[in-house]
């Protein structure tokens, strides 16, 4: 756990520091045409629910993550993020696993993702991203394989919101539908 938690962290310092550098030498006359023109760093609330076998026993899942976004072509970005996500179970779940002497209330994750995204329009984007769901308290998963598709708006103030669907896959997926509200700057 604790070499996660470094290298989440030395990932979030070198984004940081390489979003200050491009923030520092762009100029403040500039008017930004689209919302890809630039480099953005942004921090979002996940929520959502899950939609497979784990329906049963899962009342949702929800989270926080951060994205750090870089311009590759026009229109077109690369992105990388790292979040927390609590999948809660239901109560049903609970008291199975308390007949197991098991007390958890859910599981954490880590998922770590890489992927392209691509404005449409000025404001509407999709999105690809693949990556591991690191489990990080869960008696019950492992690290998984992580592919999501999704859809989304950004707003000219910075607010963004998407859509996706999101597969974690090893020996068997855990399906979710989740949207995400975020701040990019």
């Amino acid at each position: 756990m604790k070499k996660i938690l470094f290298t989440l962290a030395v990932v979030c310092g070198t984004v940081w520091s390489s979003f200050a550098q491009s923030a520092s030498t762009s100029t403040t006359t500039t008017t930004s045409s689209s919302p890809a023109d630039h480099a953005r760093f942004s921090f979002g609330l996940d929520g959502g629910v899950t939609l497979n076998h784990v329906r049963g026993n899962s009342t949702g899942l929800w989270g926080a993550s951060a994205k750090y976004e870089l311009p590759i072509a026009t229109n077109t970005l690369f992105t990388i993020s790292a979040g927390y996500t609590y999948l809660q179970y239901s109560s049903f779940e609970k008291e199975f696993l308390k007949a197991e002497d098991n007390h958890s209330s859910g599981a954490s994750f880590i998922p770590i993702k890489v992927g392209i995204k691509y404005y449409v329009s000025h404001g509407f984007f999709v999105e690809g991203q693949a990556g591991v769901a690191i489990a990080a308290k869960s008696p019950n998963y492992k690290t998984s394989f992580a592919w999501s598709p999704g859809v989304g708006y950004t707003f000219g103030n910075g607010i963004e919101v998407g859509a996706r669907f999101e597969n974690w896959s090893n020996s068997g997926a855990l399906n979710q539908a989740s949207m995400r509200l975020a701040y990019r700057f």
